[in-house]
């Protein structure tokens, strides 16, 4: 550096000139250390962000989803890939009294929360449950998820005859399994559907003792629970005459004109007391302000129906 008062040519270090003695001002010397750290901090920056946004997308896209480990299972009248270690037993059955029949079964196996449940039916003119929305449709399967913003889907492919659903978390899971599905017997829903429907054929023409003719509704009541696993039950009197009596009952429940069920038809016999005694397929999301009941003697004759309106609260209700 130059010294000021004289001109002279000294240090960049050096405190005083070294020709006239004036005070000097050191030369203050750059680093680049502090852009390096500062380069480095929006680097790591960035490579944070990459990998969050990474990350969203994956979880965004289901990339966690459809992976469950899949092997062919044997259900007697069609064959699917099922998640590994499923445990599928039946839950509920409904013969073919003429109107179509229907099975489900729930999982107990390893990936019960993906696949929770299997439905197979051929009743014509089925709707799903109130509580879910359309989501989409891939091809002929329906996907369906629940109202309430949880992640439950509710899918469902028509196959010849036969409506399958499944019920569970996992839809890519759930749509693979439609998607595999082959029919290896066309002429019956399931075991016990197929002797039901010869026993109904071969005592259609010769009326049974134990078939009533004639049947009113003489009253009752209807039970809800506080709790959403909580099914909704029906006793319905008939009267003691008709005690021991076979019948099939169909309950259509709704609240606000939506429908709430599928209106299962269950075979039932007539207690001593005169009562039926049906309880729900499932558990409802909503209380039931209205009820239809429709009884029907064994051949799927139609006797009687009668219509109840409720109050939509938990609790036991007469009629």
């Amino acid at each position: 550096m130059n010294c000021p008062e004289c001109g002279e040519e000294n240090n960049n270090d050096a405190k005083f000139c070294k020709n006239c003695g004036s005070e000097l001002e050191p030369v203050e010397t750059t680093t680049t250390t502090p852009i390096r750290d500062k380069n480095r901090i929006i680097i790591i920056a960035l490579i944070a962000a990459v990998i969050i946004l990474a990350v969203g997308v994956i979880f965004a896209g289901g990339f966690l989803k459809g992976n469950v480990p899949l092997e062919s299972m044997d259900f007697e009248i069609f064959k699917m890939d099922v998640p590994k270690g499923s445990e599928f037993v039946e839950t509920q059955t409904i013969p073919n009294y003429g109107f179509g029949g229907f099975i489900a079964l729930k999982n107990g196996g390893k990936y019960s929360t993906e696949v929770n449940t299997l439905m197979i039916s051929t009743i014509t003119g089925s709707t799903p449950p109130s509580q879910v929305r359309l989501d989409r449709t891939e091809g002929d399967i329906k996907v369906f998820k629940d109202k309430d913003g949880s992640d439950s889907y509710f899918i469902e492919k028509q196959i010849n005859d036969y409506e399958f659903t499944l019920i569970g978390s996992d839809d890519k899971t759930m749509i693979k399994m439609l998607n595999s599905i082959k029919i290896t017997d066309e002429h019956k829903l399931a075991s016990q559907s197929s002797q039901q429907t010869a026993s109904s054929s071969a005592t259609s023409s010769t009326p049974s003792s134990s078939t009533p003719s004639s049947i009113s509704i003489l009253g009752g009541s209807f039970s809800t629970g506080s709790a959403e696993e909580d099914k909704t039950y029906a006793r319905i009197n008939v009267g003691t005459s008709h005690a021991g009596e076979d019948v099939i009952v169909q309950i259509l429940y709704s609240r606000d004109g939506n429908s709430l069920n599928n209106g299962n038809m269950v075979p039932a016999s007539v207690h001593s007391d005169g009562y039926l005694e049906i309880a729900s397929a499932d558990a409802y999301h909503y209380y039931p302000d209205h009820a239809t009941i429709k009884i029907y003697d064994s051949n799927s004759k139609l006797l009687t129906t009668q219509s109840v309106s409720l109050n939509p609260t938990s609790g036991t209700q007469t009629f």
